[in-house]
């Protein structure tokens, strides 16, 4: 098993996200829907940490819902 960091560019409609062990990377949508996407895909794997850049207010959602784990 290996624990993994993934990288997360976040603009005001996607989430383009890259996993550095893999070199998986897949895009999503930037909203309520999309956000679940994205945490079953990290959900696959163990995941060490999420890195993302704030930016502005688009940042906000994603960070409540990885940590509400929803």
């Amino acid at each position: 098993m290996q624990n993994d960091t993934v990288g997360v560019d976040v603009s005001k409609d996607h989430l383009d996200s890259h996993r550095l062990a893999h070199g998986a990377s897949r895009l999503f949508a930037n909203d309520k829907c999309g956000h679940k996407a994205p945490i079953k895909w990290l959900g696959q794997t163990p995941v060490q940490r999420v890195i993302f850049e704030p930016t502005g207010p688009c940042h906000r959602a994603l960070e409540r819902a990885l940590g509400e784990g929803d």
